[in-house]
């Protein structure tokens, strides 16, 4: 642990980097208590990676890493039974170092969205089958439906019916898509163009739905472990693509847009007053006539004058 955030603060000082020592957490029954990641790296930052469902874990990351790396990112979405805290303890722990918090699955969600989308392409009237449509498995059937699929969803209880119409129901009026519950698994794979597996380590895809799907399917291990070996043959010989899903295609570019945040408001957002006239930027609303700018830090890019509304009463004319 220790010699994998020291390798983090050396790169990041010699890239002009910041530093992170970034924390998840797993739901997964089978994973082990403490996991070391590699490296993660991005245009603002190269962090340590770490993934605990063990609280002493957690302290000793926090008491070595805090003074040393310049954040801390802990995933607060709770995963874990009994439940943790894990930015309460952050708290009492971390004293130099800046805590942020992110949502673990939610950067999951993300990465099996734009892989989706980067290999298939066009999913209008595609069919997609997410087998374990849990906490990750319902925003990506969200996202995707979103973008015209036809989705199908399973779960090991009885809420797929509730959950694909809550889904219906939120979608917006003009999607093409739809979302339908089928607890059988190998009727919701038949015939799919996706096939994603999302059941926290249990491998419930297997061969026979693998050899169903349509020519050039997709199949991706979302919460790896739910693929047999026995489906990733028979993927390998009806040469379909199959991924084991790498949540390195969103994190850097949520992360880097935490630490953009924080210097959005920081150094751009805000409020002043000059010579009697009141100028707001970054989204701060103004009263009636203030005047609008594009940075607070330096308000000489006049973007209009505030109509007290949240809107703008009259753009700024060169």
């Amino acid at each position: 642990m220790r010699e994998i955030i020291e390798q983090c603060i050396s790169k990041a000082k010699a890239s002009n980097k910041v530093s992170l020592a970034i924390v998840g957490s797993t739901a997964k029954y089978n994973n082990p208590p403490f996991v070391i990641g590699p490296l993660k790296e991005s245009e603002k930052f190269v962090g340590s990676s770490f993934i605990t469902k063990d609280l002493n874990h957690f302290k000793e990351i926090c008491r070595y890493a805090d003074g040393k790396v310049d954040y801390l990112f802990i995933d607060v979405e709770a995963k874990t039974e009994p439940p943790i805290d894990f930015l309460a303890e952050a708290e009492l722990w971390v004293k130099k170092s800046k805590i942020k918090t992110f949502k673990g699955n939610d950067i999951t969600a993300l990465a099996c969205d734009l892989l989706v989308s980067e290999i298939v392409g066009d999913l209008k009237g595609k069919k997609v089958s997410i087998i374990g449509a849990g906490n990750i498995g319902s925003k990506v059937a969200v996202k995707l439906v979103e973008r015209g699929a036809e989705v199908y969803i399973t779960r090991r209880d009885n809420k797929s019916e509730i959950l694909a119409e809550a889904i219906n129901m939120m979608k917006t009026r003009y999607t093409s898509g739809t979302v339908y519950s089928e607890n059988n698994h190998a009727l919701s794979a038949k015939d799919a163009d996706v096939l994603i597996g999302f059941t926290q380590g249990y491998p419930a895809i297997n061969g026979s739905m693998v050899s169903s799907l349509s020519p050039n399917a997709l199949v991706i291990d979302g919460g790896v472990g739910n693929v047999t070996e026995e489906a990733i043959a028979k993927a390998k010989e009806l040469g379909l693509k199959m991924f084991r899903l790498d949540v390195r295609i969103a994190l850097p570019f949520i992360l880097d847009s935490i630490l953009s945040t924080e210097h959005f408001i920081n150094q751009i957002a805000g409020t002043c007053t000059i010579n009697g006239k009141t100028y707001v930027a970054g989204g701060i609303l103004g009263a009636l006539g203030d005047i609008v700018v594009a940075n607070i830090k330096s308000p000489t890019s006049i973007i209009g004058t505030a109509d007290g509304k949240g809107g703008i009463l009259q753009y700024f004319k060169e």
